[in-house]
C-alpha cells in the first residue's frame, strides 16, 4: 500500500484507542511502519505553520515519492476494526478515502 504524508498523519486516528496487550503491540508495530521519521520531515520539508495551526509539506515531493508499506493479514484486520469503530463519526473526505483504500487492500475471503 502506498501512503502519502497526509495518510500517515491520519493513521494514528484509525487505530483503536483501547487494546489488549497483543493489540497494543500490533498498534506499535503498525505506527512504526507508517510513522514519519526525521528523514521524512527533512525530505518532504514538513513544518508546523507559523500560526501553530497545522502542518505543511512539499506536496510535489510527497506525490512523487509515496511511502510503500505492507501489512500482515492480522494488522489489516486490526486496522479494519479501528475503521469500523469510527464509521459513524464525521471526518474529512480524504480521511474516508484512506479508509476506502485500506478496505480495498484487505483480501476478499
Amino acid at each position: 500500500m502506498e501512503l502519502h504524508v497526509k495518510d500517515r498523519l491520519y493513521f494514528p486516528q484509525l487505530l483503536p484507542q483501547q487494546n489488549t496487550f497483543m493489540e497494543y503491540a500490533m498498534k506499535r508495530a503498525i505506527l512504526k511502519k507508517v510513522g514519519l521519521t526525521a528523514e521524512d520531515q527533512e525530505k518532504f520539508e514538513i513544518k508546523e505553520k507559523e500560526d501553530g495551526k497545522g502542518i505543511v509539506w512539499n506536496i510535489e515531493k510527497d506525490m512523487a515519492q509515496p511511502h510503500a508499506v505492507e501489512f500482515t493479514p492480522d494488522e489489516l484486520e486490526y486496522i479494519k476494526k479501528g475503521c469500523e469503530a469510527l464509521a459513524e463519526q464525521p471526518c474529512p473526505d480524504d480521511f474516508w478515502a484512506l479508509v476506502e483504500r485500506i478496505y480495498n487492500t484487505i483480501p476478499k475471503k
